[in-house]
């Protein structure tokens, strides 16, 4: 999106200012040919390292939200296959004052074209890598989504 679009979630912010708002999102675990999960590592404070995802816009369903955010953060066009699973978490201050809890709906997905673009706003670093071979640190809010790909759980709800 351009600066000059408002999107959902700021115009809702137009309106309630820093007041606390839920917010479904929506993300994917893209995966490689050789079984390798694509990581970006965000702007946030330490430079953790998690999943592509973002909120959903109005009118949007939850595949082109996570198709969307994951192109717009790494530059990759994907494919989605199944659900990873569904994630909640406690509410989070953000820098600037506003008060979110996410309601995060996680797919699985493949690459299917695109290049790596590491925008500087939301991306400084992407990589594939092994699930037993994770980059440091890891986004606090994905640990649960990066431990049941490990596991190999699929479909939970948490």
């Amino acid at each position: 999106m351009g600066s000059e679009t408002v999107g959902y979630v700021g115009a809702l912010r137009r309106k309630v200012g820093h007041d606390p708002l839920i917010m479904a999102c929506a993300g994917c675990a893209v995966f490689d040919g050789a079984g390798r999960l694509l990581l970006q590592q965000r702007t946030d404070e330490g430079g953790p390292w998690g999943l592509p995802g973002g909120a959903m816009e109005l009118g949007e369903s939850i595949e082109a939200a996570a198709v969307r955010e994951t192109f717009e953060e790494t530059g990759l066009r994907v494919r989605p296959g199944a659900l990873l699973g569904v994630y909640t978490g406690d509410a989070h201050t953000h820098a600037n004052g506003d008060v979110t809890q996410s309601v995060v709906i996680v797919l699985t997905a493949t690459p299917d074209g695109g290049r790596f673009t590491k925008d500087g706003i939301e991306t400084v670093g992407l990589g594939w890598f092994p699930l037993d071979d994770l980059p440091s640190p890891i986004f606090g809010a994905h640990q649960e989504m990066l431990e049941d790909l490990r596991h190999g759980r699929r479909a939970t709800w948490t």
